[in-house]
């Protein structure tokens, strides 16, 4: 089975290397940024299997980049309780999870999507 390779953005730096931590801990290759407009160099410099990030976030959140870059798998991540709807009509977004993201949770829906 060929790796699987994700990148994380969130403003958070303890919720990115947690996640970075537990997926590499699984088998799936990361690479990550804290600002959301480094969302399109991150991914065309990586090609990684599936985006995640943070709902709103200053200069770009995951609905922004989802246009910015319509062939990227996305996962987003939220606080936010009404996104789901939203995430739902966007067709390469795949997936929602909520804050605190649980870990197990998000390996499935990686996995699932992949």
């Amino acid at each position: 089975m060929a790796n699987i390779k994700v990148a994380l953005i969130g403003n958070h730096v303890d919720t990115i290397t947690n996640m970075s931590n537990y997926l590499r801990s699984k088998g799936i290759e990361t690479c990550w940024a804290y600002l959301g407009n480094e969302a399109v160099s991150l991914c065309k410099n990586n090609n990684p299997d599936i985006l995640i990030m943070d709902s709103t976030m200053s200069g770009m959140g995951a609905f922004e980049a989802a246009k910015l870059l319509p062939k990227q798998k996305i996962i987003v991540m939220t606080g936010l309780s009404d996104i789901e709807f939203l995430a739902s009509h966007i067709k390469n977004i795949v997936g929602v999870v909520k804050k605190p993201v649980d870990l197990e949770e998000l390996e499935k829906l990686i996995r699932k999507n992949v």
